[in-house]
């Protein structure tokens, strides 16, 4: 699994938790920030901030979102393998992985 996989399997997984477990879908700047750079381009535009919060908030947030997504399980690929992969680069994801304390 490459990194971008890797990345990509976890946001997706985070979008699918945030809308099943709330109703609001992750906006594509809150995955762009995920991601770490601009891969996100729906066209959608909302014209409204994220419902996500910034800064320490997100960061909260993201965290909780990771945890659902890993209680709802990976339809897709698998996210030990993704998580392994991830957790020694320097990506802000990292940041989202330490905080939700995520062990598998």
């Amino acid at each position: 699994m490459t990194e971008t996989e890797a990345k990509e399997l976890i946001i997706d997984g985070m979008n699918y938790a945030a809308y099943k477990e709330t109703g609001v879908s992750l906006h594509d700047c809150d995955k762009n920030v995920l991601f770490g750079s601009f891969h996100y381009r729906s066209g959608r535009v909302t014209g409204e901030p994220s419902p996500w919060g910034e800064g320490d908030e997100f960061e909260v947030r993201m965290a909780e979102l990771l945890r659902w997504a890993i209680q709802l399980g990976a339809t897709h690929g698998n996210y030990a393998e993704a998580l392994q992969v991830l957790r020694h680069g320097d990506h802000f994801i990292n940041a989202i992985i330490k905080r939700a304390r995520v062990i598998l």
